[in-house]
């Protein structure tokens, strides 16, 4: 037997002497990003984060990511995929409300719209507390070191821990029982960094099949590069991509494409990011760290903070105010994942289906079962190249790829993952009685029958229908804000959100009431390593 059914076995009697709810819960939530556009004309916003919405610095729910104009909807951490989407539902609902009467509304997209160079993106502004000047001057260095436009990049992140139950059953399982406080922290560390580097080794299977970004704005580069065709107006595209997005063309930094984040502990883990945050970096030297007063980025090194590291999965630990990530990690463990590599899926008001969340579940938990071997710096590489090359070509199912023992066809591959899951789905099904899991699995399986049901097909047949991507996303944009307001907003979710956004601007008030340092001190004290 393989080690995944063993583990399917063993976890299967594990329900069975136990009540199974408890034994196989999981615990999710989301941030969905998107840019708020003119709705007649489908530019960028240029207007402030709507006040109505409260304050972009402390609201829980509604925030912005690196422009004041690119939204980010955060839901709370939920036992059920319905109840992350009905949260989604009711924020999307009552921000379309909101927007609609500033005659904006939401890109759906994961690439932006038409943008007339970097100058044409603002930054998003906090606030003026030492922590919202702190997230400005971050962002101005993203600015300096990258380009505002790549940073308009929107997607999809999924936040997944397991129970205690869960938990409980793995220290069985290998054998780790009557654990220590710390034993039980590191046991847990040590079996997410195992989830992270499956994860790794199978990403590209996601971009394949959720991939949604095959298509691009022809303002999003300078110059149209060879692997990229022109298809009708303005529009660029990769004749075989699946996600732009994933690609060496989307959102990766290539000052960090030497820099080997070892996933195989946590101290490791720490460390090579510790180094990083501390290592001078030649080109952002030259920008200038303060000129004529004013902050270009919060320091020279080869990442400002920690969060400026990319990665399509991290390790998490929700940080006390004042704490870096890393120090976290570092003292309390891994208490969730985040997966970061997920296109926004345009067809979706929300900006993914339901059944996407259920087949995430079904490919963690896979991840976190298969097997923990460790990964070396050469496998990293090898894995990078590997999502890159899908995340360009993968929609040329018959092409082979080499997945580490040389060529194999994508679809043959893919196919073979996918009977893996669909042992997982079967499991979860039976454990929970909801078909859910192994429906959401079948339908990506077929996918693989039919290119043509490929997300990343049908975004381009959008284009094409609508005469380039910024006029298919625009009418898309528009029928999705329509849609919402035919949405009756009830009176409490109106009140709730109301109650919220007051209480996020008084409590911004009150941080930048609080403060007692200049920025220069307050931002020694914070870059001060932990």
């Amino acid at each position: 037997m393989t080690t995944l059914t063993n583990a399917l076995q063993a976890l299967a009697d594990f329900c069975q002497q136990s009540d199974s709810s408890t034994a196989i819960t999981f615990h999710r939530g989301v941030e969905r990003e998107a840019l708020r556009v003119d709705r007649s004309s489908g530019r960028i916003s240029h207007k402030p984060h709507p006040k109505s919405l409260g304050s972009a610095l402390t609201h829980s729910a509604i925030t912005t990511d690196y422009s004041e104009a690119l939204m980010e909807f955060i839901t709370q951490v939920h036992p059920s995929v319905e109840g992350v989407t009905q949260e989604l539902e009711d924020i999307h609902n009552l921000v379309n409300h909101e927007l609609n009467q500033l005659n904006e509304s939401l890109w759906p997209a994961s690439m932006p719209c038409f943008l007339e160079g970097n100058d044409d993106v603002p930054i998003a502004y906090y606030g003026e507390s030492n922590t919202g000047k702190l997230k400005r001057v971050y962002r101005e260095g993203l600015s300096n070191r990258y380009g505002r436009i790549m940073q308009c990049i929107a997607g999809m992140h999924y936040n997944f821990s397991f129970d205690e139950s869960f938990w409980s059953f793995l220290e069985t399982y290998k054998g780790h029982t009557n654990l220590s406080e710390a034993d039980k922290q590191k046991f847990q560390s040590d079996s997410y960094f195992a989830l992270i580097r499956n994860f790794r080794r199978h990403s590209w299977l996601l971009s394949l099949l959720f991939g949604a970004s095959p298509a691009i704005d022809e303002s999003f580069l300078k110059d149209k590069p060879d692997a990229l065709s022109t298809l009708q107006e303005r529009t660029w595209f990769g004749p075989k991509a699946t996600s732009l997005r994933m690609s060496d063309l989307g959102y990766q930094n290539k000052a960090q494409a030497d820099l080997y984040v070892c996933y195989n502990e946590v101290d490791t883990y720490i460390s090579t990011i510790k180094k990083a945050l501390q290592t001078p970096y030649q080109k952002y030297q030259n920008i200038g760290l303060k000129v004529d007063g004013q902050y270009r980025q919060l320091n020279t090194n080869l990442l400002q903070i920690e969060n400026e590291y990319y990665s399509d999965i991290r390790p998490k630990r929700v940080t006390q105010p004042g704490e870096h990530p890393s120090a976290a990690l570092q003292s309390r463990g891994v208490e969730y994942i985040e997966v970061r590599i997920m296109d926004l899926d345009p067809s979706s008001p929300i900006g993914m289906q339901t059944a996407t969340l259920y087949f995430l579940d079904v490919f963690l938990l896979y991840c976190m079962l298969r097997g923990d071997e460790h990964l070396d710096a050469h496998e990293c590489n090898k894995l990078r190249e590997l999502q890159q090359q899908i995340a360009s070509h993968g929609r040329d199912l018959d092409m082979a790829f080499d997945f580490g023992h040389g060529g194999v066809k994508l679809r043959d591959k893919a196919n073979t993952v996918i009977e893996a899951l669909l042992q997982v789905a079967q499991f979860l099904t039976s454990q929970t009685g909801n078909t859910a899991y192994l429906d959401a699995v079948q339908q990506q399986a077929d996918k693989l029958k039919d290119e043509a049901k490929l997300p990343s097909a049908q975004m381009l047949s959008l284009c094409e229908n609508h005469q380039g991507y910024q006029n298919a996303m625009l009418e898309l944009s528009k029928q999705q804000q329509a849609d919402w307001l035919t949405r009756p907003l009830s009176a409490e979710i109106k009140q709730a959100f109301a109650t919220k956004a007051d209480a996020s601007i008084e409590e911004q008030q009150a941080i930048e009431a609080a403060d007692s340092l200049d920025f220069d001190d307050f931002l020694k004290t914070y870059l001060t390593p932990q």
